[in-house]
């Protein structure tokens, strides 16, 4: 993504704030004004929202010049519990309001005979009055939902733990421990604390290798420098194999030159393209990983990444987006299983009746866990950073555990 498309990506966006902005705080005003209240309630209101565009313009244009630090964050952190909140209640006013409008017209075709008018009217101003304190009341619930995801959630990481059943693992690999993390998008954290927080997690697990898929950044190689020391001495723990994501090429032709020269030199093995033998002897597998494949990009090489891979071993491929994964892996390429991330899990999703629901369902087939195909197996870490609104609803960030299996042992087991 270049300047001029995340300038045109911010103004869509901007326009849909303000637009449900506008709608949210007229609908309000207009209740102001039916209680008696004073007007200066939804005056300041106003005020607030003419500061909260005058950020977001800022943030907007610093984010089209590549620049973006601590202050930013601040900044849209602030913006984000401002306008992100008010796109489910403009939703609700404007359903509630084409209900209240359906129900006029249809009242307005019947001839009714009221009794005592004048008193039925009372009771109705007083009842709407009730209901819409209680409406406009319950309408600070997604405000403080979204303060909980933004404050709490968001450092909530939490360590999911998976065994790889795998018909051709090698005796010597059954135990191994892989851990996956993805997302990290450095640009989201105020501090270094979180990701050294991370950084503890990893080494109380003491996997055998650790793996990154990719989004190391929002966009900026200065970004890492808040988690450097933590990648540094993880790297220096333990094996470390990574992959680039689509926003590690959101950035100059310098500057992605300078993200790639900055991993590698904390000591992580970036595979672009490429592959490595883990293990020795009988007792090894394939550790594959190939540059970002995904929307209006095109940099990975699943054929030079594969190149020259011993005929039927374990192989496991790093690819940032799971789409991948339909259209170049399953029942094409001799991959075991795919490691990814990018979806984030929506970052946003609700439990409705034991189903998962987030926008990332509607943009992607696989959006978190563990997919199988036949014999090949895809997983979708959610991530530990952010992008976009600096909060996490229902998707908290993961630390995944792979433990590697033998499938024939299990069936001797069983049988």
């Amino acid at each position: 993504m270049n300047q001029n498309s995340i300038l045109v990506f911010s103004v869509v966006v901007g326009l849909i704030f303000v637009v449900a902005d506008v709608y949210v705080l007229y609908s309000f005003r207009q209740f102001i004004r039916k209680q008696s209240y004073s007007p200066w309630w939804y005056r300041c209101m106003w005020m607030l929202s003419a500061v909260a565009l005058a950020m977001y313009v800022v943030v907007a244009w610093r984010r089209h010049l590549f620049r973006i630090d601590g202050i930013d964050l601040k900044l849209f952190m602030a913006v984000s519990l401002w306008y992100v909140p008010k796109l489910p209640v403009a939703l609700v006013i404007g359903i509630v309001s084409m209900v209240r409008g359906l129900r006029k017209l249809l009242r307005s075709k019947e001839t009714q005979v009221v009794p005592d008018k004048k008193r039925e009217d009372m009771v109705l101003i007083s009842r709407r009055k009730l209901l819409g304190s209680t409406a406009w009341g319950m309408a600070s619930v997604p405000f403080a939902v979204m303060a909980n995801g933004m404050i709490r959630t968001v450092y909530d990481f939490t360590v999911v733990h998976h065994d790889l059943v795998l018909n051709s693992l090698p005796p010597g690999l059954i135990g191994y421990k892989i851990v996956q993390i993805s997302d990290i998008h450095a640009g989201s954290f105020l501090s270094s604390d979180p990701f050294q927080e991370v950084r503890r997690i990893v080494d109380s697990i003491n996997p055998n290798l650790v793996v990154i898929t990719g989004d190391f950044v929002n966009a900026v190689p200065d970004e890492l420098l808040i988690v450097q020391q933590a990648l540094k001495k993880m790297a220096a723990n333990f094996p470390v194999y990574a992959t680039l994501g689509n926003h590690d090429h959101y950035n100059t032709a310098d500057d992605h030159a300078r993200l790639i020269q900055r991993i590698r030199g904390y000591g992580i093995d970036l595979l672009n393209n490429e592959h490595r033998l883990i293990g020795e002897g009988a007792d090894r597998f394939v550790l594959a990983g190939i540059d970002n494949v995904g929307f209006r990009q095109n940099y990975g090489n699943i054929g030079r990444a594969l190149q020259g891979v011993p005929p039927d071993s374990l192989t496991m491929l790093l690819a940032h987006d799971p789409t991948f994964w339909d259209k170049a892996v399953v029942g094409k390429q001799p991959v075991d299983v795919m490691l990814s991330g990018h979806t984030h899990g929506g970052q946003v999703a609700l439990n409705v009746m034991g189903f998962t629901v987030s926008p990332a369902n509607f943009v992607y087939e696989q959006v978190a866990g563990l997919y199988k195909k036949g014999n090949q197996l895809l997983y979708v870490n959610s991530g530990i950073g952010t992008v976009g609104p600096p909060v996490r609803i229902g998707v908290p960030p993961e630390i995944t555990v792979f433990t590697l299996k033998s499938a024939l042992k299990m069936s001797s087991a069983n049988a």
